[in-house]
């Protein structure tokens, strides 16, 4: 391809002739932003987002369809450019529908991610839920019991019965995360830089979490005995055991922080000391002075702050109430004072309130709490004297009010009544009406009006350089959880300040539905809250320990459970987002009405919501252009336009073959895979790449996960960037909560849970036994070909240590091309497919292969042509030159008579690679030659090259044995591009051949039914679910030994079974249909704490074998190479692998052409089953 110059925001590249200006720009690293693009489909354009401006045209182009000329010059960012881009995306969102984050977490003032910690709970990963929430704030045992959770106010479950149990849940984990060492996020190194916070509140505390996470050094001054403020000296003991704040505060300074007690800004620390020994500095002094009552008399002896009393409380300091005491405020305060009165002793307790009680800002549960604990409330009060004697309170006279207008708050303002008084006696009055900043007098730094310090907003920074403010100390006294969200959010900018960048905190658009109805939910199931239990009033009333109790296990699983999922499942992967707040759009600019066409989808794996499409096209195109199906379609025009699969049919009802490609091609979250778990949760997630063992194709994919569940699997491009049905969803059985994980042996005929050890020397014994008492070939091993290299070979290993041949899988038939070659083996590799002239695909390799499917689809366009054979109409028909539709064998026996007529053979050098030539002429003498195998005969005859490509699962031997003869007089085997490729059923079939399990189902039967073989070591396959009949064979046995995933009922049988782990939580090699050997990487740590290879380590240990990996690798590598098959792409360019290093001609009666597919490995074949249930095509 000839090169030409081109300049990218003035960088100069040589770039291909042919490659779009996107192609280019992602080869150098330059971005282009897209939402309709896929490097895999032809350019659709259809976004508008990738528009770049060219030197000398007057219009912007698509980048994604404008190819790139010699000498032009392309601007990517310019102000033309950005403005748009910015269009596009208003335009985009002017119909897009639904909720980047769901309500809760908005509400949230620290956005703590409500929705992915509830899931996550609702999935048994608590751990992980914990370590979620601890990405915004670090205390969530005392927050989970003291937060008034804004986020239950916003929950959309109050539209079906009750909110989410948010708080209680994080509480739940909060607690579970004391119970050992604590989790401490991941710590960067550091950076030498030191900052000082003043203040150890819930503000300075968390601002001092955040700050040691980066690395910084953080030393925090606190003017009281202990940190924790407001958490501390403001929140009863009764509400917030400071056992639970301590061990939280810990885990701070287990991080590196640096807690100073009594030590007092401008009195024990000048502020000047701190500017000039740290980096910067954080004020987070809080909000200590209680609001006087305003009144005359207000400071008299017997007139208490309500945050003053409550600090003396938890301070254990003396506090004298007497008999009556009368708190005047309506807020959560107010409450927390009343109800320590009461537990002090105080007879009468009576708060007075200058609104109604619908008006209190206090929550419910606090007020209903305080008046079964013998609190009075007298409402439309407001104090107007301190009736004192003596210089002492007696009594408060106060003002009658009703309700007036509303105002700025929304409440209906309190209006006196005139000549309406009052007078409470009392003898302590507790002012709980509002507290305020104490500042001491700093020269320089700033104040507002209402005394609080001055921030520039984003950036938390003071009047003074280096110095910043955030907490109750700048907004005025407000919840903690507001508090935590300003230590956070200036923990963010100040160490961007450190790092030399002042970025202020910046609130990300979020597409919000703030137009939903309780109508939109109706068909939701009404599920009861989970009840808090509270000690009852008696009870609770004359002590001070906690009131309520934390949910069980059982009971958080159940209250996480009734969350609706509203945040979008998509939104860390949705590239709308992303380019949204990239290019500050304003979405209000264009905004209309908005369809709303979601309905709830019943297929299992795929989710689709028309409300999130952007109408780019790509699941449309990659289902038809990629996979060869046309399952999704446009309907309608205009501004009606929506996707829809075919015909309108539901998808499970169409030709949709489950691959997920459209969701995994979807940019905004309109199409989504179902995850593999109890509840849908959108959280980040780890990837490790790894292979897929379903099937030959060896898929590479990569494995996301959280804690201890699978969450998503996704294609690589190395398999056309798809994968099928089994390896996109059937992983879903890592996460199955019917997985064996404990040893299990029979006793008195039922199976009982024992440990590793035991259930392994039972294993030996008994095979020992056996062995004794029957001597040579009494056992029988018999593994699914799914295990891998390492394991195979171990147990072939096992077999020769227990003296047995027998070695086999019910899943093996018996073996023809080594007998024809020398070797079980495909003879090229799947990169030859795409540079081949002919392909004739045989069976239904797209069918039970998709990806093979794909390949072939992408070799037709790539120019071969493709030749189809099978019993029935396949999905590759329609891309092929012709089509075969045979039952017998007898057509290709028809086209070798064919080959030989019309001179197509050529006999002398066939004679001298070749065996049997004669006997196999012999054979099709008398075969009638019907024009289709004429037809067949002059295409493969005449194409250069030619591959064969058969299903392993449905072709007969009979049929591969003569396609191998066909290849063979065609002289088209042992040459690149030329030969045959077995895909086969299971993800190492050919390394398992390789490694030595050979036998196939027959002879084992065989020799079970003769009673020669007693015992049988059953590895991951199910014969009694794939056969019913095998389960007699099986009752022949004297001893049955089971490893699997699962009790299955072949293991049901069983004397001793052993659990196994998927292969994601496996390492070692595997051996593509095309002899490729992977790596399998571990994925997860092994579910039941011990690998299949370290399992029959043990096994083989007992028996006196003594291996590792590494010596297994070594071994592995030896026996490849002594057959030539370590590494080799192409088989038999040197010669032949059989014995006299010639092919011998397969020559046999006339059989079916086909077979029925019969799977009895474990997993698969469940997995099958399921599809199968659901009435679902793969």
């Amino acid at each position: 391809m000839r090169l030409v110059r081109v300049n990218i925001d003035n960088k100069e590249i040589f770039a291909e002739e042919g490659k779009t200006i996107l192609e280019v720009a992602h080869e150098n690293n330059i971005e282009i932003p897209h939402l309709c693009y896929d490097k895999r489909l032809k350019p659709y354009g259809a976004c508008g987002l990738c528009v770049v401006e060219i030197e000398g045209s007057p219009k912007l182009a698509r980048a994604c369809s404008t190819y790139v000329t010699d000498k032009m010059v392309i601007k990517t960012n310019s102000p033309r450019v950005r403005n748009a881009r910015r269009m596009a995306l208003e335009l985009l969102l002017s119909e897009h529908r639904g909720d980047c984050r769901p309500p809760c977490v908005l509400a949230c003032p620290a956005h703590t991610d409500c929705q992915g910690y509830v899931g996550l709970i609702a999935n048994g990963q608590f751990r992980e839920a914990v370590a979620l929430i601890k990405e915004q704030l670090p205390f969530p045992a005392s927050i989970g019991r003291v937060c008034p959770h804004p986020c239950e106010e916003a929950c959309r479950r109050n539209m079906v019965d009750q909110p989410i149990a948010i708080a209680e849940l994080k509480r739940f984990v909060g607690d579970i995360d004391l119970l050992d060492d604590g989790y401490i996020p991941p710590i960067k190194p550091k950076t030498g830089k030191k900052v000082a916070i003043v203040g150890g509140g819930p503000a300075g505390l968390t601002c001092a979490f955040f700050l040691a996470k980066e690395g910084h050094d953080v030393v925090v001054y606190e003017a009281m005995p202990k940190a924790g403020g407001m958490l501390r000296y403001g929140i009863p003991e009764y509400r917030l055991p400071k056992r639970i704040l301590d061990k939280e505060i810990e885990l701070i300074e287990k991080m590196g922080v640096q807690i100073k007690t009594n030590m007092r800004l401008g009195v024990d620390i000048p502020l000047e000391y701190l500017r000039k020994n740290y980096d910067a500095v954080f004020l987070a002094v809080g909000a200590w002075k209680s609001s006087t009552l305003g009144c005359p008399g207000d400071s008299a002896e017997g007139v208490i702050g309500g945050i003053e009393f409550l600090r003396k409380v938890s301070m254990n300091q003396p506090v004298n109430l007497g008999q009556r005491v009368l708190v005047v405020g309506g807020g959560n305060t107010a409450m927390d004072a009343a109800r320590t009165a009461i537990r002090l002793g105080a007879k009468e307790v009576t708060v007075l309130y200058r609104r109604t009680r619908e008006e209190m800002p206090a929550e419910d549960i606090e007020v209903k709490e305080a008046e079964e604990e013998g609190v009075k409330f007298q409402f439309l009060v407001a104090p107007i004297e301190v009736i004192t004697d003596g210089g002492r309170v007696r009594a408060l006279k106060c003002q009658r009010m009703r309700l007036g207008d509303m105002d700025e708050s929304g409440r209906r303002r309190p209006v006196p009544i005139e000549g309406a008084e009052v007078i409470f006696e009392a003898d302590t009055i507790i002012s709980a009406i509002g507290q305020k900043v104490r500042v001491e007098d700093i020269e320089g730094l700033e104040l507002t009006r209402h005394g609080t310090i001055k921030v520039d907003e984003g950036t938390y920074q003071t009047s003074l350089e280096g110095v910043f403010a955030g907490g109750d100390a700048v907004t005025g006294p407000k919840i903690a959880i507001e508090a935590i969200a300003q230590g956070k959010n200036a923990a963010k900018v100040i160490d961007s300040y450190l790092r030399g960048k002042l970025e202020p905190i910046k609130e990300p658009y979020y597409v919000k539905q703030e137009d939903l109805t309780p109508e939109d939910f109706k068909d939701r199931e009404k599920r009861p809250r989970v009840p808090l239990k509270v000690a009852n009033a008696e009870e609770r009333k004359n002590n001070f320990r906690e009131i309520t109790s934390t949910m069980t296990e059982e009971e958080a699983i159940a209250e996480a459970s009734r969350c609706l999922e509203c945040g979008c499942m998509d939104y860390f992967e949705c590239q709308l987002y992303k380019y949204v707040n990239q290019y500050d759009v304003d979405p209000q600019r264009l905004s209309g009405y908005k369809h709303k066409r979601y309905e709830p989808q019943k297929h299992p794996f795929i989710e689709r919501n028309p409300d999130k499409c952007i109408l780019c096209g790509l699941c449309i195109r990659v289902c038809e252009e990629v996979v060869g199906v046309c399952a999704l379609g446009f309907v309608n025009r205009g501004f009606e336009t929506i996707v829809k699969p075919e015909f309108g049919l539901p998808l499970e009802e169409t030709s949709c073959i489950s691959c997920g490609q459209c969701a995994d091609i979807c940019p905004t979250g309109a199409c989504i895979g179902k995850q593999p778990v109890a509840k849908q949760v959108p959280v980040n997630t780890v990837a490790t790449k790894t292979v897929c063992t379903f099937c030959g194709m060896g898929c590479e994919m990569l494995v996301e996960t959280k804690g201890n569940l699978i969450f998503d699997a996704s294609p690589v491009q190395s398999n056309e960037g798809m994968l099928c049905a089994f390896g996109r969803f059937g992983i879903k059985y890592v996460n199955d909560k019917d997985r064996i994980l404990a040893p299990l042996i029979k006793v008195n005929g039922e199976l009982s849970k024992t440990t590793f050890d035991q259930a392994l020397i039972e294993t030996a014994k008994k095979l020992q036994a056996i062995r004794a008492s029957y001597g040579k070939d009494s056992i029988a091993i018999i593994a699914s070909q799914r295990l891998t290299n390492e394991e195979a070979l171990l147990l072939t290993k096992l077999a020769q240590k227990l003296d047995t041949t027998v070695i086999g899988s019910f899943d093996l038939r018996e073996s023809v091309l080594d007998r024809i070659f020398g070797l079980n083996a495909s003879t090229n590799s799947f990169d030859e497919i795409y540079s081949t002239d002919l392909i004739v695909a045989v069976g239904k390799v797209a069918e039970n292969h998709a990806v093979m499917g794909a390949k072939l689809k992408k070799a037709v366009e790539l120019g071969a042509k493709l030749v189809t054979i099978n019993n029935g109409e396949t999905r590759a028909d329609e891309r092929a030159i012709a089509t075969y539709k045979i039952d017998n064998t007898a057509f290709f026996k028809a086209t070798i008579k064919a080959l030989f007529e019309m001179k197509a053979v050529d006999e002398d050098y066939v004679s001298k690679i070749a065996v049997n030539l004669d006997e196999l002429k012999d054979d099709v003498k008398n075969v009638e030659v019907t024009d289709e195998a004429s037809e067949f005969a002059k295409i493969i005859a005449g194409a250069k090259t030619a591959m064969v490509i058969v299903d392993e699962d449905t072709v007969s031997d009979t049929t591969i044995g003569l396609l191998a003869d066909i290849l063979t007089l065609t002289q088209k085997i042992g040459r690149p591009r030329c030969g045959i490729i077995k895909v086969t059923g299971l993800g190492n079939t050919q390394g398992a051949w390789d490694m030595g399990i050979r036998m196939s189902k027959e002879g084992i039967v065989k020799l079970i039914n003769e009673g020669k073989v007693k015992a049988a070591f059953i590895v991951s396959e199910d014969p009694q679910a794939a056969d019913k009949n095998l389960g007699e064979v099986l009752d022949k046995l004297e001893c049955l030994i089971v490893a699997d995933v699962f009790l299955t009922e072949t293991a049901k049988k069983a004397d001793v079974v052993l659990p196994l782990v998927s292969h994601v939580e496996s390492t070692g090699t595997v051996t593509r249909a095309d002899g490729k050997i992977q790596n399998l990487n571990l994925v997860l740590k092994p579910k039941n704490g011990l690998s299949n290879l370290d399992l029959l380590l043990k096994l083989a240990e007992l028996f006196g074998l003594q291996y590792n990996l590494e010596k297994l690798n070594r071994e592995m590598v030896e026996l490849l190479q002594n057959e030539n098959k370590y590494n080799q792409q192409i088989l038999y360019t040197e010669g032949f692998a059989t014995p006299d290093k010639t092919v011998h001609l397969f020559v046999s009666k006339d059989a079916p052409a086909f077979v029925e597919k019969a799977v009895f490995d474990t997993v698969k074949n469940r997995f099958e089953k399921y599809l199968q249930d659901k009435h679902l095509k793969y």
